[in-house]
């Protein structure tokens, strides 16, 4: 490979700024790399078919295309979606169909201005460390391609619509009986997103009414940012409000995360949406199995998991992470700050939809409202106050300067002004415990430059400082 080569696979896949570094040329080389991978690693018991799917970018659709040439030209059969599909149904597809992996052309929660590509192997979960390593490591040699209209004539490229396998999954997955007589108002926003119109199709037949957001200014601003986080979704909390909604959902992008506002407007993080889910499937369904959540995880999640006395195991930051887990162990739920879920029982993936659908079946089998819920959540297991906090640079914080600087620390100094330093964990970024047990997690972002701070604290003030301390740093070690 060239090692002036500006594709670089991140936490989960490749993303960059489109028509800089994420140009069709570049797209085919990663293609190209891809189909050699497929080839050269066969699945047994399973034939030369790849998925390619994308999600509601502006050229999204074309360069799903020039992926799909690319494997057709490499002798591959290709299904391509005949529209945007979230990354959880072209998840699901490769599973049921039978395939030997998949590509998705997005770039999840990220800017309009970015694209990217997936890779998922035939287990239809991110791409293993290794297997991206080998994909950087191949992206040179010569292209080869088919023209779209040839490759469809000729029986290589085949188009499909991935709605009706998707969303009968979803079905089967939901306690149906008890959620289609639940009579709530819930407002949806698909962000402009990959999940369209799916929540309100999963749902037909039942009591609920789904009121969808007004879809914004098309096309679609270029720095439209598809992350259902509480700063992205004021549009959905007005919708709640102004029609006494229950409950608003949001899903990202390419709709496999998801992010929740209660009936006041008011958003509720992820934390406490993926502590919600957790008690869910372990009080509601009765079902056993790891909980698994990664460094930037509410310490919420430990108390649950213990009271349930389930085993417990937190990862670095990244889905692939949990995704091993649930492709190596029994893992009932995994679930990451950035508002990803996964459930027992699907591909290792993440799915914004059905977090979002499991949410309104847990206020239907309690029958109670969903701020009423996450009081009996706190007053059962405490309440921590979470917040994340980037720091936009103009050049990245190195992983390796992060760490030089948290080795100047001493555990029991006192620290931000607050209370002592308990511990120092270096397991993916820096994240530093008080002796309460709050915490500042320091962490450079795999996909764009910044630095991601994270804190969670029983308090306002205590949190106010820990962030206010990891943005002076990051800023210090970023000038240096």
């Amino acid at each position: 490979m060239n090692e002036t080569s500006p594709i670089r696979f991140g936490t989960d896949g490749w993303r960059a700024l489109v028509a800089e570094e994420f140009t069709f040329p570049n797209v085919r080389i990663v293609a190209q790399a891809i189909a050699l991978y497929l080839k050269r690693h066969p699945v047994p018991g399973r034939g030369p078919t790849v998925l390619v799917g994308f999600d509601t970018r502006p050229l999204g659709d074309r360069f799903a295309e020039a992926v799909a040439e690319v494997l057709a030209g490499n002798g591959l059969k290709v299904l391509l979606t005949r529209g945007p599909a979230p990354t959880p149904a072209v998840s699901f597809a490769i599973r049921h169909l039978k395939t030997m992996g998949g590509v998705v052309v997005t770039a999840s929660h990220n800017p309009f201005t970015y694209n990217g590509i997936k890779f998922k192997p035939y287990y239809a979960g991110p791409a293993e460390p290794k297997m991206t390593q080998w994909l950087e490591r191949n992206l040179s040699g010569p292209v080869r391609r088919v023209e779209l209209s040839e490759a469809i004539r000729g029986g290589s490229i085949r188009l499909i619509d991935l709605s009706p396998l998707y969303l009968s999954f979803l079905r089967r997955y939901i306690l149906w009986p008890i959620l289609r007589q639940a009579s709530f108002r819930v407002a949806y926003d698909s962000m402009e997103g990959a999940g369209q119109d799916l929540l309100q199709r999963a749902v037909q037949g039942s009591r609920l009414t789904i009121l969808p957001r007004k879809k914004g200014p098309s096309p679609v601003p270029s720095r439209h940012r598809p992350e259902p986080v509480g700063e992205h979704l004021a549009e959905l909390s007005r919708l709640v409000r102004s029609e006494r909604c229950h409950i608003g959902l949001a899903t990202d992008g390419d709709a496999d995360r998801a992010g929740v506002v209660g009936p006041d407007g008011r958003f509720i993080s992820s934390q406490e949406t993926m502590a919600l889910l957790t008690w869910h499937l372990l009080a509601d369904r009765g079902l056993k199995g790891m909980v698994v959540t990664t460094v930037a995880g509410t310490n919420v999640m430990d108390v649950i998991a213990g009271h349930y006395r389930a085993p417990f195991r937190r990862t670095p930051v990244g889905f692939k992470h949990i995704a091993h887990l649930i492709l190596t162990e029994d893992v009932l739920f995994g679930g990451e700050e950035s508002g990803g879920f996964g459930f027992k029982g699907c591909v290792p993936e993440r799915d914004g939809i059905l977090a979002g659908l499991l949410i309104l079946e847990m206020m239907a089998m309690r029958r109670q409202g969903l701020n009423e819920i996450l009081r009996d959540l706190r007053r059962r297991f405490g309440r921590w106050i979470y917040r994340r906090a980037d720091l936009t640079l103009s050049r990245p914080v190195e992983r390796t300067r992060l760490l030089e600087w948290a080795k100047t620390l001493r555990v029991k100094s006192k620290f931000a002004g607050r209370l002592n330093l308990a511990e120092i964990d270096t397991t993916d970024g820096v994240k530093l415990f008080l002796a309460d047990r709050s915490w500042l997690l320091m962490r450079p972002s795999g996909t764009e430059p910044l630095l991601r701070i994270y804190g969670e604290a029983k308090s306002e003030a205590v949190l106010k400082a820990l962030l206010a301390f990891g943005q002076q740093i990051g800023k210090k070690l970023a000038a240096s």
